[in-house]
């Protein structure tokens, strides 16, 4: 979009701190609203909504979107590790069955179902979200640079807020999906945390 290159950083911050943490949020936004929010010329808000209304991240074949339809139908069992509850240091997570006379490897009905083919999804939509994007990990801001139109980033939980704050800036300058773009409890605090300590540096 020609119009998110004219927009400056700090524009593009008051967007996101105003909620608009993405482009799919500046949907129903109205030109008047992004130039009062940004500060940026009304011509540049009036072609922005333009663009944005015209604007895809991506176009699934039907096929796609009939087997997005199959998966979110299909109910998957959850897979538990077999005899967790009878140990509290064992976690639920599934490990595969091992010994001769494990009854869930034997195929027990009632010791619960076994990972095997059959329970996964179409190998054409595999790991995909369900909104038909890719998903793809960022930890870093170099990681944007490896992400392309047919992807869709999910920011990692160990990212802090000011981090979180400039990848979120530059995906939206690039017109990247951002699965989730919100501000967590934690993160948050991070955020006032380091606020405080600039005015008290700055005092």
């Amino acid at each position: 979009m020609k119009a998110l290159d004219e927009l400056t950083r700090d524009q593009i911050r008051a967007l996101i701190d105003a909620g608009y943490a993405t482009i799919d949020d500046l949907g129903g936004a109205t030109a008047d609203e992004l130039a009062t929010i940004a500060g940026c010329e009304t011509n540049l808000a009036k072609r922005l909504v333009r663009q944005l209304r015209q604007f895809k991240h991506k176009d699934l074949s039907p096929e796609q979107r009939r087997l997005l339809a199959v998966r979110k139908r299909h109910q998957k069992p959850w897979f538990k590790r077999d005899d967790y509850e009878k140990k509290k240091k064992l976690s639920a997570s599934w490990r595969r069955p091992r010994g001769l006379f494990n009854k869930m490897r034997r195929g027990f009905p009632d010791k619960g179902p076994v990972v095997q083919a059959g329970y996964g999804a179409p190998a054409e939509i595999r790991g995909f979200h369900p909104s038909g994007f890719e998903e793809v990990l960022v930890t870093c801001l170099g990681d944007l640079e490896k992400v392309h139109s047919e992807q869709a980033i999910r920011i990692a939980r160990t990212v802090g807020a000011r981090k979180r704050q400039i990848i979120l800036e530059q995906a939206f300058a690039k017109g990247m999906k951002v699965l989730n773009p919100r501000v967590t409890s934690r993160q948050l605090s991070e955020k006032q945390t380091t606020a405080g300590e600039s005015l008290e540096e700055n005092e």
